[in-house]
């Protein structure tokens, strides 16, 4: 953002300094990139008049030009093709004054013949001075006399431009009005928004039809009628003021609009109403609508986009770029003029889609003043009546469909202090008055107040507290050792949590991987849940990020198969992180801090993991990992999280759609559903052009949290361990790993571990039986336990295996 600071010091009232206005801005929190001085180089440049002319008697082409340049008149060479009759005014240059060539390389003028006759210096046209493009004759000055300074006949030729990095949450600073508005907080300047006075008023004229049918896109439109206009040049200090600000003088009408732009943050856009078929409608393009912007694209809109229309065509883009067919010319004599609000996203949407970024999409999508809108239509009208006369017909327009209310917050100042480790300032009021924010109500320690609606960046009192802070200055705040309590709180239950998964997957062997919370929908699909509930970004940066991730088990995916594009076939993989998922049953979105909408979504904590290619093996030949691998892992983690919970497989459960439908099983603690662990399904690995064997496992670590035992310290006993086995002929169709939840519980405190270490079956065994070997293994703190103990403590879990699962001991 380029600033200027004559206008700056215009808006202040005041001429704090260049230097004062870059430090201010600074202190204040808006980064200055550069300051240039410009137009120093025209203290030497004075008016002369034009007495006589005659034409250089040894070239054609050349002029001899005597011009009176205040009580001495000189003779100079001149190549201009027209020289204005006298007693016109031009511009004067002398020896030692410095101008621009052709190429814009700064040069020092000397007194040198030129086709012999010896010229004391030159007359100047615009783009020899620095002030504008155009070289087709000389710049000729109205109002001035000879030998006045031209900057004393316009003192606003000389600057300092200053630029500014803007952060998109500072869509105010896009204006001078508004870095004015800080400089003055900063300085502790008294701050009056200059007035805006409304434009001359003629005795005709109609007011124009308005139709605003998409409230929601248009909450607030205004306009106005100015009727009588002469559409031209505009004047020098107007074309010099925006070319150095980077914006192209086109005519006064538009330049006009610019200037207002430039000043207010507000852009607005002027239409030929001679060219118009009223009503004007704001409303949404219909599908495949054609429309031709004003740089010749012709576009096919879409249907979310939000347009300017008459009863026949669209005449803009609204907030993006105007029409072709229907801006000012050279012949318009009746101007429409616009002034809007319109809702952000679906700016920032339609310029994204057509490759637009215009002055005006770039702070539409930032978010205007809603409540200056009516003030910027007066403003830019009253300047095109100035700059290309005409007369306001009609009464103004001013569409104000969907009212918005004022932020109201409390600034508490004892939190203020507990914040920023200072008491409030003095100037508090002060400041916060300056900023544009109202006072309503002072208590004994808290200031209730109105957030401006040039400030939508300020929404909770944590924002007031910074705004005081930052125009106060960070500087004044004070440097005091922080007070450290001796006994720092502990970290968070899932904080623990999740840094004790992280070491027990590095710990199996696991690498952790840390993948984007977007996906695309090509993503999703490959991995079989194109049919998923998901969350769509709004304005995503790409197709290739619009979906929030509903599953981590997508992007491990994509890097173990980026992992077999390098050639690097084995792959252990796992992640702890967020998943998001739109909550059942509510479609409406929340309000959450400062009235900001958040979508209806839960964002569990999972842990997943992957592991593909061959497993690790000693001379034997390579095999692939498989759903034994998987439930290993699993099985591991969850023993050293869940504690005392029975952690189980259930077959029967509904696999999710990544996995094998007959090679997984869910996870179950305590009978809780907590995930699910499985080879891929074949469709997913084929989509993802697996050639190697993989098995993936997916746990919510919430639920798994409802069980979670953070590690403790404990003595090894010093006695003894003693093994008792068992064998058990039991039904095929009874898992091994609920035989061993029920030994392991039943068997008593003294019970260390419970393993399977054999199954048999042959001929001599029940048809539908096998027999399983189960090694318990009894350890005491205190002692050495005895048999008798051990064979008690054995047959009371062998009982509980008969009457559970009908189990015969062999």
């Amino acid at each position: 953002m380029l600033i200027s600071y004559q206008w700056t010091k215009e808006i202040l009232g005041a001429d704090p300094g260049v230097d004062a206005v870059v430090s201010a801005l600074g202190r204040g929190g808006l980064e200055v990139d550069r300051v240039t001085h410009v137009g120093a180089s025209l203290r030497p440049v004075v008016l002369a008049s034009v007495v006589a002319t005659r034409p250089h008697p040894n070239r054609k082409g050349l002029t001899l030009v005597r011009v009176d340049a205040g009580g001495r008149e000189v003779e100079v060479v001149c190549g201009a093709p027209v020289i204005p009759p006298a007693p016109a005014l031009v511009c004067y240059a002398p020896v030692g004054a410095q101008v621009l060539d052709r190429s814009g390389a700064r040069i020092t003028l000397t007194e040198k013949a030129v086709a012999g006759i010896t010229s004391p210096g030159m007359l100047c046209a615009e783009d020899e001075l620095g002030l504008g493009s155009s070289h087709e004759g000389l710049l000729t000055i109205e109002g001035g006399r000879p030998g006045q300074s031209l900057l004393d006949w316009e003192p606003r030729l000389e600057d300092w431009i200053i630029e500014l990095s803007v952060t998109p949450n500072r869509p105010d600073a896009l204006g001078h009005l508004g870095v004015a508005r800080d400089v003055a907080a900063v300085l502790g300047l008294p701050f009056q928004p200059p007035g805006v006075a409304p434009p001359r008023a003629g005795g005709g004229g109609a007011r124009a039809a308005v139709e605003v049918r998409s409230k929601e896109g248009c909450p607030r439109y205004a306009g106005q009628v100015i009727e009588g206009v002469r559409v031209g040049p505009s004047p020098l200090w107007a074309r010099v003021r925006l070319s150095r600000l980077g914006v192209r003088p086109i005519s006064n009408l538009v330049d006009a609009t610019n200037l207002v732009m430039l000043e207010r943050g507000q852009p607005l856009h002027a239409f030929d109403l001679d060219t118009l078929r009223l009503p004007i409608a704001i409303r949404r393009a219909r599908p495949g609508e054609a429309f031709v912007a004003l740089d010749g694209q012709q576009l096919s809109l879409h249907e979310d986009d939000l347009v300017i229309a008459d009863a026949e065509r669209v005449l803009a883009l609204a907030g993006v770029i105007g029409g072709a067919d229907s801006g000012v010319t050279a012949a318009t004599r009746r101007v429409f003029l616009e002034s809007a609000y319109f809702e952000p996203r679906g700016i920032r949407r339609t310029a994204r889609r057509y490759g637009f970024h215009t002055e005006a999409s770039h702070r539409f999508e930032r978010e205007v003043d809603v409540s200056g809108v009516p003030l910027s239509r007066d403003r830019g009208s009253a300047l095109i009546c100035e700059l290309a006369g005409g007369e306001a017909a009609g009464e103004p327009i001013d569409a104000y469909v969907a009212p918005r209310a004022p932020r109201r917050l409390t600034l508490r100042l004892p939190r203020y202090q507990r914040i920023i480790g200072a008491e409030a300032p003095a100037r508090t009021r002060e400041i916060l008055t300056t900023l544009g924010i109202a006072i309503v109500e002072q208590q004994a320690d808290a200031l209730v107040v109105d957030v401006p609606a040039h400030r939508p960046d300020i929404a909770e009192e944590i924002d007031l507290i910074e705004e005081v802070a930052r125009v106060a200055g960070y500087d004044q705040i004070p440097s005091r050792l922080p007070r450290i309590a001796a006994a720092p709180a502990g970290a968070k239950g899932d904080y623990r949590l999740r840094r004790r998964v992280r070491q027990l997957c590095t710990g199996i062997g696991l690498h952790e991987a840390v993948t984007y919370s977007f996906l695309s929908p090509g993503d999703l699909k490959a991995a079989g849940l194109a049919d998923a509930p998901v969350l769509r970004l709004q304005n995503p940066l790409s197709e290739e990020k619009s979906v929030m991730r509903p599953s981590l088990i997508p992007g491990l995916l994509t890097v173990a198969q980026r992992a077999q594009r390098y050639n690097v076939p084995r792959v252990r993989l796992f992640e702890v992180s967020q998943v998001f998922l739109p909550r059942q049953g509510e479609a409406s979105a929340e309000r959450g801090a400062g009235g900001v909408e958040r979508p209806p979504v839960d964002e569990p904590t999972r842990l997943a993991i992957l592991l593909a290619g061959p497993r690790d093996t000693y001379l034997s030949p390579p095999e692939d990992v498989d759903f034994y691998d998987g439930k290993g892992v699993v099985e591991a983690v969850l023993a050293e999280l869940a504690g005392s919970a029975a952690a189980a497989l259930d077959l029967e459960g509904e696999p999710p759609p990544w996995a094998h439908p007959r090679k997984g099983a869910r996870v179950t603690l305590d009978g809780r559903p907590v995930g699910h662990v499985a080879e891929l399904h074949p469709d997913v690995r084929d989509a993802l052009e697996l050639t190697a064997g993989a098995v993936a496992a997916e746990l919510d670590l919430q639920a798994v949290a409802r069980s979670y035992r953070a590690p403790v310290a404990v003595k090894p006993s010093r006695f003894p361990a003693m093994r008792h086995d068992v064998a058990l002929l039991l039904p095929l169709d009874v898992p091994a790993g609920q035989v061993l939840d029920v030994l392991r519980t039943t068997a008593g405190e003294r019970c260390e571990k419970v393993e399977l270490f054999d199954r048999y079956r042959g001929s001599e065994l029940p048809p539908g039986t096998h027999s399983l070997g189960f090694a318990l293994w009894f350890r005491s703190p205190e002692r050495t336990l005895t048999d008798d103990e051990v064979d008690r403590w054995t047959r009371a879990a062998v009982d509980a295996a008969k009457a559970r699962f009908g189990a015969q001991q062999r």
